[in-house]
């Protein structure tokens, strides 16, 4: 999975290294109203949307709501009309803090391994056994029934990892 972002990094696509800190403050935040903390984590939960759609294939970890309280009270309040230093600051904060998410890809070289293996053996003790059989899976031909096994397996790893960072956060 990591090669795949090698290569796109290779063709100049963008990642958090090459954003520029004009396009950030410009798009986000030097023409909405960050007055007020609930205003300014508005604005920054967006960026955040933005950015991770923007980029193909990586997401983004966020800092925590309280990092984000401290930095708009320490920082960006302090400075209300020197957009040069908020521009400056926020992106110190966003290099500091605004992290490319981890995965545990072993997680799904083992999915990927084991899942058209299970696939076969199931679809073939499925035609001995009764409450099985009467899905017909004889009748799927493997060319679509394995792939879909596997895929079916690789997104169950992905909402693993989900529910457990969520619990984690």
């Amino acid at each position: 999975m990591g090669l795949s972002f090698s290569v796109f990094n290779m063709f100049g696509l963008p990642r958090i290294g090459t954003i520029t800190s004009g396009h950030v403050y410009d798009r986000h935040f030097k023409t909405s109203r960050t007055d007020s903390f609930p205003e300014f984590h508005l604005v920054f939960v967006e960026f955040c949307k933005y950015f991770n759609t923007v980029l193909p294939g990586q997401d983004f970890d966020t800092p925590a709501l309280d990092q984000i309280k401290k930095f708009y009270d320490e920082t960006w309040e302090p400075l209300k009309e020197n957009h040069d230093k908020k521009k400056e600051e926020l992106m110190k904060y966003l290099h500091a803090y605004v992290k490319e998410a981890t995965v545990d890809d072993s997680l799904f070289i083992m999915a990927g391994l084991a899942a058209p293996v299970a696939a076969i053996i199931v679809k073939k003790t499925g035609e001995s056994i009764a409450p099985v059989k009467k899905f017909r899976l004889d009748m799927v031909p493997n060319v679509l029934f394995v792939p879909l096994c596997t895929l079916a397996a690789i997104m169950g790893v992905t909402a693993v990892q989900m529910k457990g960072k969520a619990k984690a956060t």
